[in-house]
């Protein structure tokens, strides 16, 4: 009997996984979305696929807005 073998981030290639995230974000995915599925798929930790979807080609252009937002969530926490 045949086991599924999982494909941890390591074994899949970069640009594969670029490419991936492309198409959903083609698809219309969001970022949270891609995230979730970067978790599941490559079965890493959610600050893993945090950081493989930001760091992505495919989200290259929201880079700076994601920056944004985690430093204004950062600021925020910091006053409570």
């Amino acid at each position: 009997m045949s086991q599924a073998r999982s494909t941890p981030a390591s074994d899949v290639e970069r640009k594969d996984w670029d490419a991936v995230l492309a198409q959903l974000r083609s698809d219309g995915f969001s970022p949270i979305e891609s995230i979730k599925v970067t978790r599941a798929v490559l079965q890493v930790s959610l600050g893993e696929a945090k950081q493989i979807v930001h760091n992505s080609e495919a989200w290259s252009d929201e880079h700076d807005r994601f920056e944004q937002v985690h430093d204004a969530a950062d600021s925020a926490a910091h006053r409570l």
